[in-house]
């Protein structure tokens, strides 16, 4: 329930993006909606990779949906820390491997 374990997470997820990116970037950003519902949640995900200035719309690479269960936990962990509750972010990554999160309430 720490913040080095919502560090751990935001830095999976960025392992997930590098992974999922098809050869050189400038930029991968990846924004994750967050919903909850009456028994239950869901996540979404818009991947985009930035190369030679171009934003290029590209599929995570996640066939068991890792991500989806990261961002649920991440969730999970934030609410009970700080008690707020977002509803996404967008997680950026530039070429050298700094990693940027912007939350949205």
């Amino acid at each position: 329930m720490s913040i080095e374990d919502q560090v751990k997470i935001l830095e999976r997820l960025v392992e997930i993006m590098k992974a999922s990116a098809a050869g050189s970037y400038e930029r991968l950003e990846c924004e994750f909606g967050y919903e909850t519902y009456e028994n239950g949640w869901s996540v979404g995900s818009k991947y985009s990779q930035v190369k030679n200035g171009q934003v290029m719309s590209e599929l995570l690479d996640d066939p068991g949906d890792e991500a989806s269960d990261l961002v649920h936990e991440l969730h999970r962990l934030m609410k009970s820390h700080a008690g707020g509750a977002w509803d996404g972010f967008l997680l950026s990554v530039d070429f050298s491997g700094k990693a940027d999160a912007k939350f949205i309430y």
